[in-house]
């Protein structure tokens, strides 16, 4: 009998630091939730911060595409189209329309020494060169006596502060199409793509 009562005495403390043991490892896993916690939430908004700006930038650069894109698809543009223009390409940025994206497009002329220079610009929420300006091109691009279109879209894009706590300007690099039936004019006879109300290129007065 005496046997038996120890018996079921042993048991129930085993079963008592069975309990305490479990307990025990459930406050060490919750400590270790508790530091593991802040890494695992910064690793997942860091991955958001990431992709966001990845599909924001892939954003712009369809932006800048665009804007050349259509504007290299005119012979004559007026201000209204050329306001249409810039409406067209920024439903682009759509959902991400928060921030305004800068945007600007520059007729550039290169005359028949291969000078290139601004023959007129438009912009919207950004600065552009103005005309007669002399303008740095690629060098495969400094065909005598063309012109062509230069495109410039910028996002500023300033992520949550988990990893990045700095506003970052996403696009901002230039890109450049031919006129597609442009009109010959200026004193070169130069196809280019007309702004309504001022003077064809070469001639920058």
């Amino acid at each position: 009998m005496s046997r038996a009562i120890s018996f079921r005495r042993n048991r129930a403390a085993l079963r008592g630091l069975a309990r305490r043991f479990a307990r025990s490892r459930r406050g060490v896993a919750a400590i270790e939730f508790a530091f593991v916690l802040p890494i695992m939430l910064t690793a997942y908004f860091g991955i958001v911060e990431v992709a966001q700006g990845v599909m924001i930038d892939r954003k712009v650069t369809d932006l800048n595409r665009a804007l050349g894109d259509l504007t290299a698809q005119g012979t004559s543009i007026s201000d209204t189209e050329m306001s249409n223009i810039f409406d067209a390409a920024q439903t682009i940025m759509a959902p991400f329309t928060s921030v305004a994206p800068k945007m600007a497009v520059v007729s550039v002329v290169i005359d028949s020494s291969g000078v290139a220079k601004v023959c007129w610009s438009a912009q919207r929420n950004s600065a552009v060169p103005k005309r007669g300006d002399t303008v740095a091109l690629p060098d495969n691009l400094k065909i005598a006596s063309t012109s062509l279109i230069m495109a410039t879209a910028s996002y500023d894009y300033t992520p949550l502060g988990y990893l990045v706590t700095k506003t970052i300007t996403l696009g901002n690099t230039p890109i450049y199409m031919r006129p597609r039936v442009g009109k010959t004019g200026g004193t070169g006879n130069i196809e280019q793509v007309e702004r309504a109300s001022v003077a064809m290129c070469p001639l920058y007065n």
